[in-house]
């Protein structure tokens, strides 16, 4: 085939993988505008209400998480289509505000096409705006990691063992983050006792506790709950012990199949970009449809 042929089925090729890209990245933006009017509007619900919907926001964080993980090996790399890698735009950039690993999976997603093309479209590489209201977003996932776990902790403890299992996890925080400062707040944040509970649960399986906290993002300081951000993150940490070839995620509670990370858009999502078109006229969303990027973008497995 001559070298012309070549170039142009290059360029096309790369063309399909630059459209794909810009498409899911305006379907992530619509799913986090979404999920932030949901969570304005659950402020005024009851609060089993709203305790459901943070549940709903973790659980769609959860497997949009198990889309982007595959993508963290370079060897996913060798079969990846067009629509493969445009899943994994999506799912990462729905939460790369709020979670270091999907900016990770974004930043694996421009090196890789990088090398595919030997160059990525500006809009590959421009860092999207935050959005309004991303702090709710963040603190959103966070409550529901510290409900859930508080929830988990079914065995009754005295009083003396609890103490005792917060003045140990106290002392490996201060020596994870000796500065003093982010520790103290950290431990004096009202979630302390949820991520105590996770730590030596962690520390009882064998886990570097201090390596786990050196895990969690700076943006712990700006989190409004700094104790359930660590938690989240250090549970995401432990929650990475997944089986690829199926795509099982080994959880706290049990392995159980992740059947919507098999799809980009997990019922959540849909439910909550769908709620949102459908809001009432006074409301005003502001939110684009989605529909045309969506079919773009469908799973193609």
């Amino acid at each position: 085939m001559p070298d012309n042929e070549m170039a142009e089925i290059h360029q096309r090729a790369t063309a399909a993988v630059t459209a794909m890209i810009q498409a899911a990245g305006e379907v992530a933006q619509v799913v986090i505008e979404a999920h932030i009017m949901q969570l304005q509007r659950s402020a005024r619900a009851r609060d089993e209400q709203a305790r459901r919907i943070r549940a709903q926001t973790r659980a769609a964080q959860q497997a949009d998480a198990a889309v982007w993980r595959p993508a963290m090996r370079t060897g996913w790399w060798r079969t990846a289509g067009t629509e493969d890698i445009a899943r994994v735009w999506r799912a990462a950039s729905t939460w790369h505000h709020v979670d270091p690993r999907a900016q990770q999976a974004r930043q694996m997603v421009v090196d890789q096409l990088a090398k595919r093309a030997g160059r990525v479209g500006p809009e590959t590489h421009k860092p999207a705006a935050e959005p309004d209201g991303i702090e709710a977003l963040s603190d959103a996932v966070d409550r529901a990691v510290s409900e859930d776990t508080e929830q988990s902790q079914r065995l009754p403890m005295s009083a003396e063992a609890v103490s005792d299992r917060h003045e140990r996890m106290a002392a490996e925080v201060h020596k994870a983050w000796p500065s003093g400062q982010r520790a103290d707040t950290v431990i004096g944040c009202e979630a302390w006792g949820a991520l105590a509970y996770t730590l030596d649960q962690a520390q009882h399986t064998g886990h570097d506790v201090q390596q786990l906290l050196r895990g969690v993002s700076r943006f712990v300081d700006r989190a409004q709950r700094p104790a359930a951000y660590a938690c989240r993150v250090v549970q995401d940490q432990l929650d990475e012990t997944v089986d690829l070839g199926t795509v099982r995620v080994q959880s706290r509670h049990g392995t159980e199949p992740a059947a919507v990370a098999a799809s980009a858009f997990p019922q959540s999502t849909i439910s909550a970009v769908t709620e949102v078109a459908s809001a009432s006229e006074e409301q005003q969303p502001t939110v684009r449809p989605a529909t045309s990027s969506v079919s773009m973008v469908a799973p193609g497995r």
